[in-house]
Formats: structure tokens, C-alpha cells, sequence
């Protein structure tokens, strides 16, 4: 509705209401207001605009330390080409009071990078040991994909080097150098069962067990856990123990960088992506060594000499650093995005759409009408013929052009807005509609008329919904690789058009 014509309205309905009030305290509530308008004096009716839709390519998006969620796996898709997504991370020291010394005869006993999965129980097995589902997984889970992890060799800076006012911004884009030997590589799929991790525990002579440690997440939920190289952690970490590196966190991340897990297709490039929170991702060096026992006492209060040589468990747990990335591998060679006629939508940088809602000499006519608008819809439907099956669970629609919120996303919010996905009868993923209201009725206003400025049409993610009324620059996060296929404004799509549909009353002369 046209914001200010029906604010006169709104107000004087009001203000009749409290003057009728005041002369007739005896009135029945419920007859208050009646007649006040005479619907009779209004038509209500609705027209369809045409709607320019044109595809995007988005080369990169800034991938932040604190935007949550991070990419890693291989995902190939006939619509939408394959992506690769592999994660980048510093190291942080080990909290540690004493300093970051070994001991006397220290042997590793293992090295585990630990991740923990994102996973909802679904239920208990048999015998008792709680079942997961690991969420965030987009494609099928039951082929592998390879994963390798190096040495970073890339030094990440906190700062902007140009700004140091500034943090530095990595983009999805950015490659890094890795060491020449991977410290791991295998072939690797998600496993939910993935909650318990055995920890043998050596002699001195690096052959005899002693013990063995079971090691299970606070949560009893499943984790990534990944053993590393020890002998190469062993001449990274352990030989180089008494060197200033280790003095400080600045010296330590610029000998030791961080860690490259690399993902990269095998022979079946149809594997899986997985969504993954790293803020308790770490590396732990599990290691023994020998140790002498303090003084005792007896039962009597006599001293007795503590047993030397006794080996003693210990370990050094390095978080995630503070500085965290993305890089996102796109290829389309194999892909279908022609666009041409259909709008191909894919998070995780992939693409997008910019939409004209309103032509020139549309928007004269309209504005020259001076209707009442009751609501605008923008509809946008899924080509259910796409050999794609990943459609995102909502999309998110704002100003392109300021890269800002939509005023409807501030005065109504996201429930009014809409953006989520329809599905049909079968299940099966049909459209998405937008109500842009206030933002339409602006544009029409004729007297004073808001700029009318292109649509941009992305995958959403919950940094691009508005913290508070002030909130109106759009962050470029991208983390949700899902991608849809929409039909545009050819017109041999037919009832499947894009298409913006306007409500609206005007006044019977």
C-alpha cells in the first residue's frame, strides 16, 4: 500500500474513531468505525509486470574467520558444474603455564586433527551407543573424495598490510602455497559413527604399549579425526621445542603457518560436500615420556623415595587460529549454465541473478494511476526438469545496486518477506515468492517516488538477514553451496514466467 496515502488514511480512521468516542461514551465498542469508509467508493484489482532476469557470475566471496561455517569436500552436479572446497587455518599455541618442553625420553603416540561434525541424535542403536546424522552434507555421502593435508607455506596476516586499521579480508579465490609432502592423504567420506578415537600409548622404545587411551567427545557426537605424519610432526613440533618459535604466538605462526586440508576428486567425482564449524577444531599431540615420582610418605611419616623412569601420558592440544579460510575450485566446463533464458542460482561464490521488476515506460503508467497498492509479489519458479535435486531451502532478495536491505526486510522482517522454498503436491520443490509491498508502493508513489533500482537474487545465509533497523549493508558471506533452477521472462516459459504481481484499490470517481 502506498505508505504515505494510507498512513492519511490509517490516522484519520483514528482520529474519527477517538472524536466518536468522545461524543458517544455509550456506543458499543464493536459499532465504532463502522461506515467510516464506504467500500463501494474503492475497485481492487491486480496486474502483472514483465521481469528482466539476467545472470551473474560471482567469482568470489569474502570467506571471514567469524562467519561460522566452512566448506570442505568435492561436489560435482550437471546444472552447476564441480566445486572444490578446501579449508585453510593457522594454528594457535597450547595453553600451557610451564613452557612447551617434551621431557626425557618423549615418544609420540599419535597426532590427531579433530573436527567436530555438525549432527543432530536420531536415535540409539542396539546396544545402547547414541546415532547421528551429520548435517550440512550436500551430495551423496557414500562416495569418497580424496583429502590431503599440508603444511601451509602462505604467512596469514590478522591485519590489512595496506590498513593495519583494518582486518585483513580473505576471498574464496585466493590460493595458497602448501608443503611438497602432505602430513596425510587418504580417501575420506563423512561417517556419523565417527565417535570414538583409541590412543596407544608407547614406551620409550616406541614398540611397547602400555596403555591405551579411549577418547570420546564431551557430546558423545561424531568428529572428523584425522592422524597426521608423527614423524614429520615429530621434526616440526618436538626437535625445534626449545627454540624461541614457540615463545610467542607471533613467532610461532610465522615459522609454522597453519594447515592446508586439501579436498580433490577421485576416479567418481560424484562425492559430497560437508558444512563444518571450526571453532573447536584443533590438533592434538598425544605423547609419553619418562618421569620420576616425587617423595612420599608411609603410613608412619616416613619419607620413601618416588620410582623413577615411570612413563606418564601428556598432550598438547593446538586450536584453530584466528585466522580461518576458504578456497573455493570452480569448474563449469561440464555445466549447463548457458544463461540464456533460465536463471541459475548456487551459493559458495557460483551465481546469481540481478532483476528489473519495473520498465521505464511501465513505471510512468503506474505511477500515474496513484493506486492504493495492497501487496506485490515477486514470483520466481523452479524448472523441475533440472537434473539438479539441490535446491536451498530459501533465497534472499535485496538491493543490488547499494547493496542493501530491501525496506520491506526492515519494516516487516523476514516472515512477512518471504524467500522460502514452495514446495508441490508431490514434495517436490515448485517456487519461491517474495512480498516486496513497501517497497513497490515507494516506487509507485507518484508525488514523491522512491528510486527504483535492480534486484540482486542469491542463495541465503544467515548473515544476510538484518541484526536491527540499522543494519542495511548486506554482507557478501557465502558458505551454502546449494543451487536451484528458475525459470526467467522467455516467454515460451509461459505460466511459469517470472513474474511481479501488483494488488492494488483505486477510487471510484
Amino acid at each position: 500500500m502506498t505508505t504515505k496515502v494510507v498512513n492519511a488514511i490509517k490516522y484519520a480512521s483514528l482520529n474519527a474513531m477517538v472524536f466518536l468516542a468522545l461524543i458517544s461514551c455509550e456506543k458499543p465498542i464493536d459499532s465504532v468505525g463502522v461506515d467510516l469508509i464506504n467500500n463501494n467508493n474503492f475497485n481492487s484489482s491486480s496486474i502483472s509486470t514483465e521481469v528482466v532476469a539476467i545472470n551473474k557470475s560471482i567469482d568470489n566471496v569474502p570467506v571471514d574467520s567469524n562467519s561460522g561455517q566452512f566448506l570442505l569436500g568435492v561436489y560435482n552436479d550437471a546444472e552447476f558444474g564441480k566445486l572444490k572446497a578446501s579449508i585453510i587455518s593457522q594454528l594457535s599455541l597450547p595453553a600451557s603455564g610451564e613452557g612447551y618442553t617434551y621431557g626425557t625420553n618423549a615418544k609420540i603416540d599419535s597426532v590427531l586433527v579433530s573436527i567436530p561434525y555438525q549432527a543432530t541424535k536420531i536415535d540409539n542403536y542396539a546396544d545402547g551407543r547414541p546415532q547421528f546424522s551429520i548435517d550440512s552434507v550436500m551430495g551423496n555421502a557414500d562416495n569418497a573424495f580424496n583429502l590431503s593435508i599440508y603444511e601451509l607455506n602462505t604467512f596469514l596476516n590478522i591485519l590489512d598490510p595496506n590498513d593495519p586499521s583494518k582486518r585483513q579480508v580473505y576471498y574464496s579465490n585466493k590460493v595458497f602455497d602448501k608443503g611438497s609432502t602432505a602430513l596425510y592423504s587418504e580417501d575420506f567420506k563423512i561417517n556419523p559413527n565417527d565417535t570414538v578415537s583409541y590412543i596407544k600409548r608407547y614406551m620409550s622404545d616406541g614398540i611397547t604399549v602400555f596403555d591405551i587411551d579411549t577418547l570420546k567427545q564431551t557430546t558423545k557426537s561424531p568428529s572428523i579425526n584425522i592422524p597426521l605424519n608423527e614423524n614429520q610432526i615429530k621434526q616440526l613440533f618436538v626437535d625445534t621445542a626449545g627454540s624461541s618459535e614457540f615463545e610467542t604466538l607471533d613467532n610461532f605462526q610465522h615459522v609454522f603457518r597453519g594447515l592446508y586440508l586439501e579436498a580433490n576428486e577421485l576416479a567418481n567425482p560424484n562425492s559430497h560436500i560437508v558444512s563444518l564449524n571450526l571453532a573447536s577444531a584443533n590438533m592434538t599431540i598425544y605423547y609419553s615420556n619418562d618421569e620420576d615420582e616425587l617423595e612420599t610418605q608411609d603410613l608412619n611419616g616416613n619419607g620413601v623415595n618416588g620410582e623413577t623412569g615411570v612413563r606418564v601420558k601428556h598432550q598438547y592440544v593446538f586450536p584453530f587460529g584466528s585466522v580461518k579460510t576458504n578456497f573455493f575450485d570452480r569448474d563449469l566446463t561440464n555445466s549447463k549454465q548457458s544463461g540464456a533464458n533460465k536463471l541459475y542460482i548456487q551459493g559458495a561464490a557460483g551465481s546469481m541473478a540481478t532483476l528489473d521488476i519495473l520498465g521505464s515506460e511501465d513505471l510512468a503508467a503506474l505511477r500515474a494511476n496513484n493506486w492504493l497498492i495492497s501487496d506485490a509479489s515477486l514470483t520466481l519458479f523452479v524448472d523441475q526438469n533440472a537434473s539438479s535435486n539441490i535446491a536451498p531451502e530459501r533465497l534472499f532478495l535485496y538491493n543490488v545496486d547499494d547493496n542493501l536491505q530491501l525496506k520491506d526486510m526492515l519494516t516487516e522482517g523476514k516472515s512477512s518477506v518471504g524467500g522460502d522454498l514452495v514446495l508441490d503436491d508431490n514434495g517436490n520443490p515448485y517456487k519461491y515468492v517474495f512480498k516486496i509491498t513497501d517497497y513497490i508502493s515507494d516506487v509507485l508513489y507518484e508525488n514523491d517516488p522512491a528510486p527504483i533500482y535492480k534486484l540482486g537474487l542469491k542463495v541465503f545465509n544467515s548473515t544476510d538477514e538484518p541484526t536491527g533497523f540499522s543494519d542495511i549493508k548486506i554482507k557478501d558471506f557465502s558458505w551454502n553451496p546449494k543451487g536451484v533452477v528458475l525459470f526467467g521472462n522467455d516467454a515460451s516459459f509461459q505460466d511459469k514466467r517470472a513474474k511481479l504481481e501488483i494488488s492494488y484499490s483505486e477510487i471510484n470517481n
